[in-house]
C-alpha cells in the first residue's frame, strides 16, 4: 500500500494492469513464476520488464491473492525469506486460531485450506498481527485518485474494538497486539474522514522508537502527526501563551526525579515508607490526581488522602501519615531549592491551556486535535491524562496499555483513573463517551507457551496477593509452542561470562536499572546489558534475567520467600517488584534464562518454586548447567536489526538522561560491528560523540564559559560532523540543549538564523511544530 501511494502514475498503472491480468486468469511465466528455495509457494510477477521490479504474491481463501511486496529484484530472496519466516511462526501455532473468538475469519495465506485456514497471518518482520488491505478487481481505477485508501481488512474482533464510538480503553498483556489495534483505528479514522480538511490526529509514545513504528506502519498523511510525550510537552509549551503567575522555565539541572527525591529528600532519614512507595504516592496522588489539579494550590488535601479508598491505595492509615509527612519535607526542599517536578510541569500547561481557551487565543484552536491515540497509557498519571483529554476533547480519544506493566517511577495506573478524569471533562452531559468499561485483547504474538506460562504464575501471585493492584484480564492464549525457562541456580560471573561469549551469541542480560553499570563491567564490558525498566517496550529473542532476586533489598528476601511458598505477605513493596519481574520475563520472544549469582531467600525459594513440583502441580522451568546450554548464533541481519532498535531508542533522548542514551547508543555500535555494518557504525559513534559534547557543556555553567571561542569551535566541527552524517534531529538538540547557551549574542543570533532554523524546517516533519 505505501509503495502505491508513493509511486507515480507510470508505475501505478503498471501494476494496475498486472492484477487485472491476474485477475482475469491469465498465468503466463511473467505473471506467476514460483520462487525457487522458498518453503511455502510465494510467486512473482513482472511489474515490468525494465524496471526489474517485482510483485510477491501467494493464493489466499475465495479465488483472492495477498500481495505480500512490490520491490526491485535484487531484493527478491531476503523479502522471501521474510515469507517464509512468517508462514514458519504462522505453522507452529499451538491452539487453533478458529477455537479463539479472536481470530475468526482470518484469511488463509497458503491456499491450503484444509490444514492452514485455522492459522494467524503473522508480520513477516515482527510477532505481530499482518495489516491487511482488502480491494476488489473492479476497484483498481481508484488507486490513481490521490484521496485513495484501501479498506482495511479486519476480523470481528478487531472490527469490534476500532469501531467503537466515544473514548475507547484498550487493555491487553505484553505481546497482544494493542498497537497494531491503534494502527487500525487510525486508518479507519482516516478513511472515515478523507474530505474533511479539518480532520488531524495525533499519536502518542513515551518512546520515540514506538513513535516511528506507528509512523512507518500507519504512513505518513498531512494532518497526522507521532510525537513523544516529551515533545509534545515542549510544543505546548512553545505555542501557549504565557501566564505572568505560572512558571513557565524548567531547566533540567532544577528537576526533582526520584533519584534526587530519594538522596535529598527520603535519603540518609529512619523512614518507616519505602522511598518507591513515597515518591508514587506524591506524584500519582498528592500532586498529578485530578483531585490535586482541582485544589488552588493543586496539592490534594491531607484529609482527602487519607480517606482513600484501600483499592486506590493500599496503604494502611500510619503509612499514609508518614507518606504525608514526607510531602511536606518535599514541598520544603522543592521550595528551597527552587526545583521543579513533572507534575508542576503539566498543571503550568493546564493552566495556560484553560487561560488560551478563555481568552480566546488562536493557540488554542492551533494545539487541538481532532483524534489523539496513546499507546502504553498506564505509564501515564491522572495529569497527563487530562492533558489528552482538554487537547481532544471527552470522546476522541483511543488509548491503550497494560496494568500490569505499570512500572514508571511513581506511577499508579488503574482502569478508574481514566474514566474519572473522562467523567470530569465531559460533565454530566455527555458521560456515554467514556467508557464503563475497557475492551481486551488475549491473544499474544510475541511469546511462545514457555514464557507465557511463567509470566502467568507470576501475575497470578500479583492478583492473589494485590488483587487490586492491576485489571485481571482473561489469560493469554499464546499461539505458540517452546520451551521452558532454563534456571542457572549460584553460578558464576566468570562462567556466565563465558555463556553469552562464546554460546548464547546476542543474548540480551536484563538486571535492576540500578546494577547495569557494575554487570557490563563484571562480564567484560559486555554491552547488551539493559536495565528492566529501561527495556519495557522492546523485546529480544533469547534473554536472561540476571540476579533479580539476589539483589532485592534485604529487608523483603523473606516476604518474597513467604510469596513464592504461598504463605501470606503484606509488603506492599512487592507490588511494584511483581510488576517488573513480570516486564523482564515478557521482553523475551524465544529462549528464556534466569540467572542467580549468589545465594539468596528468595532466590532458592523461586528456584524451588519454578522448577519443582513441591509447590506447584507442573514445573515452570527446568534447572540448568551452563556446560550443557547449546550453542547459537546471530545472524547479520539479526545484528543490524537490534542495532536500529537500539539507536532509534538513544535518539529519544528527551526522554532519559545523557548517560542512558550513551548506554543505548554503545549496545548499537556493538551489535552494528558485529553485523559488519560500517556507515551505520560510524553515524552512531559521531551521534556517540555529540552526546558527550553535550553532556560536557550541561556540566559547564553558561555565565562562565559565555563567548568562547574553545566551544565554539568544538560545536561548530561537531554539527559538521553531524550533518555530514545526516544526523539533523540530532544537530538541532545540541544547538537548542546545549550549544547556544553557551555562545555570544552575536553567534547566537547568526547560529539561529542560519542554521538552526533551517534544521528545524527538515526535523519538522517528525515533529509537531509544522
Amino acid at each position: 500500500v505505501k509503495w502505491l501511494q508513493r509511486a507515480d502514475g507510470k508505475y501505478k498503472s503498471f501494476f494496475v494492469r498486472r492484477i487485472q491480468q491476474l485477475s482475469a486468469g491469465d498465468r503466463s511465466r511473467i505473471l506467476e513464476k514460483k520462487l525457487k528455495g522458498s518453503s511455502s509457494k510465494i510467486y512473482e510477477t513482472y511489474l515490468e520488464q525494465k524496471s526489474g521490479h517485482r510483485i510477491l504474491w501467494q493464493y489466499a481463501t475465495n479465488d483472492s491473492i495477498l500481495i505480500w511486496f512490490i520491490a526491485k529484484h535484487k531484493h527478491v530472496p531476503r523479502l522471501m525469506r521474510l515469507i517464509d519466516d512468517s508462514q514458519n511462526r504462522s505453522a507452529r501455532q499451538r491452539v487453533a486460531a478458529s477455537l479463539l473468538p479472536e481470530l475468526a475469519g482470518v484469511i488463509d495465506p497458503t491456499g491450503n485450506n484444509e490444514t492452514e485456514s485455522t492459522c494467524v497471518l503473522l508480520n513477516p518482520r515482527g510477532n505481530a498481527p499482518l495489516k491487511v488491505y482488502k480491494i476488489e478487481s473492479s476497484e483498481l481505477d481508484q488507486i490513481f485518485d490521490e484521496t485513495w485508501s484501501p479498506q482495511l481488512y479486519l476480523t470481528d474482533q478487531e472490527r469490534n474494538i476500532v469501531e467503537e464510538a466515544g473514548t475507547v480503553l484498550l487493555l491487553g498483556r505484553s505481546g497482544t497486539g494493542k498497537t497494531v489495534c491503534i494502527c487500525n483505528r487510525m486508518d479507519l479514522d482516516r478513511q472515515r474522514n478523507l474530505h474533511n480538511k479539518s480532520f488531524t490526529q495525533l499519536f502518542i509514545a513515551r518512546s520515540q522508537r514506538l513513535a516511528n513504528y506507528v509512523k512507518e506502519t500507519v504512513g505518513e498523511y498531512e494532518g497526522c502527526t507521532f510525537s513523544t510525550f516529551g515533545r509534545l510537552v515542549e510544543y505546548l509549551e512553545n505555542e501557549l501563551p504565557k501566564l505572568e503567575s505560572v512558571r513557565d522555565m524548567f531547566l533540567p539541572s532544577q528537576k526533582m526525579d526520584y533519584a534526587r527525591f530519594k538522596r535529598d529528600v527520603h535519603g540518609g532519614s529512619q523512614e518507616s515508607i519505602d522511598s518507591m512507595i513515597a515518591w508514587t504516592c506524591i506524584r500519582s496522588f498528592l500532586k498529578g490526581s485530578i483531585e490535586a489539579l482541582l485544589e488552588q494550590n493543586q496539592v490534594m488535601k491531607k484529609e482527602l488522602f487519607l480517606a482513600l479508598g484501600k483499592k486506590r491505595c493500599c496503604l494502611v492509615a500510619t503509612e499514609r501519615e508518614a507518606v504525608y509527612d514526607l510531602f511536606i519535607r518535599y514541598q520544603k526542599v522543592m521550595a528551597g531549592q527552587c526545583l521543579w517536578d513533572s507534575c508542576d510541569r503539566i498543571a503550568a500547561l493546564l493552566r495556560r491551556m484553560k487561560a488560551a481557551q478563555e481568552a480566546g487565543h488562536p493557540s488554542f484552536d492551533t494545539v487541538r486535535r481532532t483524534k489523539i491515540y496513546v499507546d502504553e497509557i498506564q505509564d501515564y498519571i491522572q495529569g497527563d491524562i487530562l492533558l489528552f483529554f482538554q487537547l481532544a476533547g471527552p470522546g476522541e480519544l483511543f488509548l491503550a496499555g497494560d496494568p500490569a506493566q505499570s512500572v514508571v517511577e511513581g506511577v499508579e495506573f488503574r482502569f478508574e483513573e481514566i474514566r474519572s478524569v473522562g467523567y470530569h471533562v465531559a460533565g454530566p452531559h455527555h458521560r456515554d463517551l467514556i467508557p464503563q468499561k475497557p475492551k481486551t485483547v488475549t491473544v499474544n504474538f510475541r511469546s511462545h507457551s514457555g514464557v507465557l506460562d511463567t509470566a502467568a504464575a507470576i501475575l497470578q501471585h500479583m492478583f492473589d496477593t494485590f488483587p487490586d493492584s492491576a485489571k485481571q484480564l482473561g489469560k493469554d492464549h499464546g499461539l505458540f509452542t517452546g520451551p521452558r525457562p532454563g534456571v542457572f541456580q549460584h553460578v558464576q560471573p566468570e562462567r556466565l561470562k563465558v555463556l553469552i561469549t562464546e554460546k548464547l551469541n546476542g543474548v540480551v542480560l536484563l538486571t535492576h536499572d540500578s546494577s547495569v553499570s557494575y554487570w557490563k563491567r563484571k562480564l567484560g564490558d559486555y554491552p547488551l546489558v539493559y536495565g528492566i525498566r529501561g527495556a519495557k517496550g522492546l523485546e529480544f529473542k533469547r534473554v536472561i534475567v540476571l540476579d533479580f532476586f539476589a539483589e532485592l533489598p534485604r529487608k523483603i528476601q523473606k516476604s518474597w520467600r513467604d510469596l513464592l511458598l504461598g504463605r501470606a505477605v503484606t509488603k506492599p513493596e512487592l507490588e511494584g517488584q511483581l510488576k517488573l519481574l513480570y516486564t523482564a520475563v515478557t521482553r523475551c520472544i524465544e529462549q528464556l534464562f534466569f540467572a542467580e549469582t549468589s545465594r539468596s531467600a528468595s532466590g532458592d525459594a523461586f528456584v524451588r518454586w519454578s522448577t519443582t513440583t513441591s509447590i506447584r502441580q507442573t514445573a515452570l522451568a527446568t534447572r540448568q548447567n551452563v556446560d550443557d546450554v547449546e550453542s547459537m548464533v546471530m545472524t547479520q541481519d539479526e545484528w543490524i536489526a537490534s542495532g536500529l532498535e537500539n539507536a532509534e531508542l538513544a535518539e529519544a533522548s528527551e526522554e532519559m538522561d545523557l548517560d542512558d542514551s550513551l548506554l543505548l547508543l554503545e549496545k548499537a555500535l556493538f551489535c552494528f560491528e558485529q553485523g559488519k555494518e560500517n556507515a551505520l557504525a560510524q553515524k552512531t559513534r559521531t551521534h556517540r560523540l555529540s552526546l558527550l559534547l553535550q553532556r560536557d557543556l550541561r556540566e559547564q555553567d553558561p555565565m562562565c564559559s559565555k563567548g568562547s571561542a574553545a566551544i565554539e569551535l568544538q560545536s561548530a566541527e561537531m554539527l559538521e560532523q553531524l550533518l555530514s552524517e545526516n544526523l539533523l534531529l540530532e544537530a538541532r538538540r545540541l544547538m537548542e540543549t546545549s550549544v547556544l547557551p553557551h555562545l555570544g549574542t552575536f553567534s547566537q543570533e547568526k547560529l539561529e538564523k542560519s542554521v538552526l532554523l533551517r534544521l528545524q524546517k527538515h526535523t519538522a516533519s517528525s515533529s509537531l511544530e509544522d
